[in-house]
């Protein structure tokens, strides 16, 4: 078993899972980390850093990302839009309804017209599903109806299209409502009452470590054709040769450069995560994986095999 003591090789790091992870130092964790990203290896196309697609999704990434969250998120001084989302886990729902900004802004009146459920592609697909059934809820103003809201999956249903918005006659915003009643959910806690609310601590070390730590919400490793299948085989002969085809058009897979999949140099990503920082998702990340840490406990699970189990459930 590692130890803080003694110096760790990149090669067992990398194989390391949470249990062992937790236990190490965070400059064993952290630069342990970097400077596996950072080790070059030759290519066709010039210096490539063939560590970043090894490290994408692993444990030893999503211990990294825990601990530069929690310490970031912790120092002082806390930025207002963290401060605003550590109270709103003690304010009931109302109190985020009047002050959060989308939920201020998306939402004036309603004259039950029916045209977003109409027009919504999950309410089609989902029969439990009626957008209206969250605006009766937010006009309600009923503290315990809004909370069973946000305490069940109906919240998860929105595909966030927007196709309810340009038809929506008083000018409504449901599709931003819907997205900060989420957030609201997740800095509670409760989504972990739902299978598709449970599911944002996957989608946290998904997208979220796309943006900590290779400046883009998708990567481009993370379409393969076998949780694809709906791309069809033209999708599959590209994906065996992605490097040399990203390439071809100019991209910079894994690469120094300035286009698409490239390796972002460590200044450029700390400004991205000054931004992130300041705009208090932080706040939201570390919610999100308190949340995590308790539910894989009361399951008897570590975090690596909830992070699996979350994402495969439902």
């Amino acid at each position: 078993m590692p130890d803080r003591d003694r110096p760790i090789s990149p090669g067992e790091l990398c194989s390391l899972g949470y249990d062992a992870l937790r236990r190490l130092s965070d400059e064993q964790v952290v630069g342990g980390y970097e400077a596996l990203r950072d080790q070059p290896g030759p290519s066709a196309h010039g210096t490539v850093y063939p560590n970043i697609a090894r490290l994408h999704q692993s444990p030893l990434e999503r211990e990294k990302d825990r601990r530069e969250v929690w310490n970031r998120a912790a120092s002082t001084p806390v930025p207002e839009a963290q401060a605003f989302y550590e109270e709103a886990k003690r304010r009931p729902v109302t109190w985020w309804l009047q002050h959060q900004l989308v939920a201020k802004h998306a939402f004036k009146s309603c004259m039950y017209c029916g045209v977003c459920t109409a027009r919504c592609p999950a309410a089609q697909f989902y029969e439990e599903y009626n957008p209206r059934m969250v605006v009766d809820a937010v006009l309600s103003q009923d503290e315990e109806r809004l909370e069973g809201l946000l305490r069940s999956d109906l919240l998860w249903f929105c595909g966030q299209c927007g196709s309810c918005k340009p038809c929506c006659p008083r000018e409504n915003n449901l599709m931003g409502l819907i997205s900060s009643l989420r957030m609201l959910c997740q800095l509670k806690g409760w989504h972990l009452c739902s299978v598709r609310g449970r599911q944002q601590y996957f989608a946290r070390h998904l997208w979220g470590a796309n943006f900590w730590n290779r400046g883009c919400s998708l990567y481009f490793r993370n379409a393969a054709p076998e949780g694809h299948p709906d791309f069809g085989p033209r999708w599959a002969r590209y994906w065996r040769a992605v490097e040399a085809q990203m390439a071809r058009v100019g991209a910079s897979p894994d690469q120094d450069g300035l286009f698409g999949g490239r390796k972002l140099p460590p200044e450029t990503l700390e400004e991205l995560r000054a931004c992130v920082h300041h705009g208090g998702t932080l706040a939201l990340w570390t919610a999100v994986e308190e949340a995590a840490m308790a539910d894989a406990g009361r399951r008897g699970v570590d975090l690596d095999a909830y992070w699996t189990l979350v994402g495969s459930e439902g």
